[in-house]
């Protein structure tokens, strides 16, 4: 029901009618919508994977972690919103953390600077879905801009950067360059 009406369009009346109980018998052995909600969750964190590098070099190690959490956070979406409406988000994050961590030390990186490219990468994930879900959901136009590139109106812009920024952006291409040049910067090399 949550992946199919969201966490927000789960009630118990909803959950009561899907399985055939009367609303009271729901309340009767799960509890409240919390109780469900955080019991869900518990069951669905109890089923992941383990978070594991993949690769030869520590920045190919590092960037298939963050590459994968970002998959798993847009295709997990769903977990994702259960998790943050419960209060238990840095549940999910808190796992790419650990991984993460481990590598950066494999690496040679300690201490505030670990922590700082921890969480940089982190901030790239979480500002790379954020904004994806945006665009998927619809709500991208609230911020798009690439119609008013398109215009003209900004003639003291270089013409080839205006059309290029009148084209939709290519996430997984931008995401892949965002990457990059962060590992570039804070990696020693291999």
């Amino acid at each position: 029901m949550i992946e199919r009406d969201g966490v927000e369009g789960l009630s118990m009346r909803k959950v009561s009618a899907e399985v055939g109980l009367a609303p009271t018998a729901v309340y009767w052995h799960l509890g409240g919508r919390d109780e469900l909600l955080n019991a869900v969750l518990d069951e669905v964190l109890g089923e992941l994977p383990p978070i594991r590098a993949t690769g030869r070099t520590s920045r190919a190690r590092i960037g298939s972690i963050v590459r994968s959490a970002r998959r798993d956070f847009l295709e997990g979406m769903p977990v994702l919103l259960l998790a943050n409406e419960v209060g238990r988000g840095d549940e999910l994050s808190y796992r790419t953390q650990l991984a993460l961590a481990e590598e950066l030390g494999r690496a040679g990186l300690d201490g505030h600077e670990a922590a700082d490219v921890l969480r940089a990468l982190l901030f790239v994930v979480g500002g790379f879905v954020m904004i994806e879900e945006q665009y998927r959901t619809g709500e991208a136009d609230d911020f798009a801009t690439a119609g008013r590139w398109a215009d003209g109106a900004a003639a003291e812009v270089p013409p080839a950067l205006r059309a290029a920024m009148a084209r939709p952006p290519d996430a997984d291409a931008l995401f892949a360059f965002t990457l990059d040049r962060l590992l570039d910067a804070v990696l020693p090399p291999d």
